[in-house]
């Protein structure tokens, strides 16, 4: 049975569609709520508020201030926690390369929301949470070069050699980026093969040219899909290969 042309683009713009939706599901536009009486839950950014303040500009610097006292308490008290953890002391030099480092984070402290109350402007800063949690992780980690064991999977497997590293979130992205690209490709290796069956038996040179435009799509399509699961496949292998393994410090 005949489809009539520009079918085919449908269908593979509804199988982007699908792509998209599935890979942006986790996107949604940032909802503090009531964050003056209570702070945003979100594991990947910090919150602090300031306020309230009659200057605006104020209670930005208050926002500030309360973020960089928390940053102080968090790294002074996972310092004091992994010294009683080791039974010892960690070297002073360490400790005061620490805290300079957890001062230059807030470089990334930005004011997201500002409301104005009858007592004055309160002021949301938010900063992502990673490089907090690389300074806290560096008191317990070190970080080891790949295994050839590592690499090979990923060679064979995109994505395998991240599990292997215990890096499962992104095995599992470059795993589903490899299989989406790849399932397109051959979505659109199809198309082309039943639309050029079509053309054959397209009775009208109208229809005929119709189907020869989806055809150039659907190459167009095809070899984007093909150049996107390469692209894949070698940032894959970059990670596993560039990317150190984190393993624990008293690990032996």
């Amino acid at each position: 049975m005949l489809l009539h042309p520009g079918r085919y683009i449908l269908r593979a713009i509804g199988f982007l569609v699908c792509i998209l939706s599935f890979c942006g599901c986790g996107l949604r536009q940032a909802e503090f709520g009531n964050w003056v009486v209570r702070l945003p839950a979100d594991s990947d950014h910090s919150y602090a508020v300031g306020g309230p303040n009659p200057d605006r500009t104020a209670a930005n610097d208050n926002a500030r201030a309360e973020m960089a006292k928390f940053i102080s308490v968090t790294v002074d008290s996972e310092i004091e926690r992994v010294t009683v953890e080791q039974d010892g002391e960690i070297e002073t030099t360490v400790v005061d390369q620490l805290r300079l480092k957890a001062e230059e984070t807030l470089e990334n402290v930005s004011i997201v929301e500002v409301r104005k109350t009858g007592e004055g402007y309160y002021t949301l800063a938010r900063m992502p949470s990673r490089p907090i949690e690389d300074i806290l992780e560096s008191l317990r980690f070190k970080k080891v070069p790949p295994t050839a064991g590592e690499i090979a999977r990923s060679i064979l497997l995109p994505g395998w050699g991240q599990f292997q590293k215990d890096q499962s979130r992104k095995g599992f992205g470059l795993l589903s980026g490899q299989a989406l690209t790849i399932g397109s490709w051959a979505l659109f290796y199809v198309l082309k093969s039943s639309a050029e069956e079509d053309m054959i038996y397209a009775k009208t040179p109208g229809v005929r040219k119709a189907y020869q435009q989806d055809l150039q799509t659907l190459k167009g399509l095809r070899i984007s899909s093909l150049v996107t699961a390469a692209a894949v496949y070698i940032y894959n292998l970059v990670d596993v290969t560039a990317v150190p393994k984190k393993v624990p410090i008293n690990q032996k």
